[in-house]
């Protein structure tokens, strides 16, 4: 199948930069959302992720003019009927995600492919569409404008032509696809990022580190390493023997809670939810969102631009 024009559903945290990168690559690319000032707040944010990546050199001029010239924005259903592959990123609710497939599936071609970009819901169980075999879940990673990272999960009835074809659409436009050959709760990244929320949560709990301390031990360590290594790799370094002679100590010795951490929740309850609230483990008072992701944005093309020059060669 040819893919030629793209929807994106849904202009919040992770949408506008799905939609942004797909535009960038030349697909005509429409975001759909409901809530007009959502759309609005959309424009803006992919203005500055324009701005930010040219500044880095990280897309070129020729990317972001076709950004601006194939990027629109709608709050109509009807205009993803002509699309080829639909991406919804919608908040991760089941009745919201039932009722956004339920409205696609009413205009869409039967050949188009409707994707969900969940980070951990089986949406195989929730939603019901006329052709159940061109569902898939396509997750991007947040910032999705950047992260080359994106795990396709095959549902029950994807044939593995299809699997390949959005392999091809992914990798098209820049993107590093995984593939997962069946569903399984958080898929590779959230169940690495929780394992290893837990144990970093849980050394800060039991007062053996602060949190500046454990995430310093994190970035100066398998940080550095993790650009061009991942951790199987990582083992053929150090030594299989020696990894099983540790894991044989330790693992015994780790968190297996199965309920969120202390540190989380008291977190939650003192509403120190992170940039968005202004306060975290740190203050960021004084500072807008948007500056604030800005500056992250930019350490992290300066990681990616790395990355690709170590990778080169690999």
């Amino acid at each position: 199948m040819e893919f030629k024009k793209i929807a994106v559903v849904g202009s919040g945290t992770m949408g506008h930069g799905i939609a942004q990168t797909f535009a960038s690559f030349g697909y005509p690319t429409v975001v759909i959302d409901i809530i007009p000032e959502a759309l609005e707040t959309a424009k803006k944010l992919v203005n500055k992720n324009i701005e930010v990546m040219l500044s880095e050199k990280f897309i070129t001029e020729e990317q972001a003019l076709n950004t601006k010239n194939n990027l629109s924005f709608s709050s109509n259903y009807e205009d993803a009927k002509d699309a080829d592959f639909v991406v919804e990123a919608v908040p991760e609710k089941p009745e919201i995600k039932a009722a956004v497939f339920n409205e696609l599936d009413k205009v869409v071609k039967p050949e188009t492919v409707l994707a969900s970009t969940t980070s951990a819901m089986n949406v195989y169980g929730v939603v019901n569409v006329s052709h159940p075999e061109r569902v898939l879940i396509t997750h991007f990673n947040n910032p999705s404008h950047i992260i080359p990272l994106v795990e396709i999960v095959a549902g029950p009835l994807s044939s593995k032509e299809l699997l390949s074809e959005v392999r091809a659409l992914i990798e098209g436009i820049g993107k590093s696809p995984v593939v997962l050959n069946q569903y399984v709760p958080g898929f590779i990244v959230n169940r690495l990022t929780a394992a290893l929320l837990r144990e970093c949560s849980y050394i800060v709990d039991k007062g053996w580190a602060t949190p500046e301390d454990v995430d310093t031990a994190f970035m100066a360590n398998q940080g550095l390493k993790a650009s061009f290594e991942g951790p199987l790799e990582l083992m053929d370094y150090i030594g299989w023997d020696v990894a099983a002679g540790v894991g044989q100590i330790i693992y015994p010795m780790l968190s297996d809670e199965k309920t969120p951490s202390p540190l989380a929740l008291k977190m939650l309850q003192a509403g120190r939810l992170g940039i968005k609230a202004g306060k975290g483990l740190k203050d960021y008072s004084g500072k807008t969102r948007e500056e604030l992701q800005a500056a992250r944005d930019k350490k992290v093309l300066e990681v990616c631009k790395l990355t690709r020059e170590l990778n080169k060669n690999k």
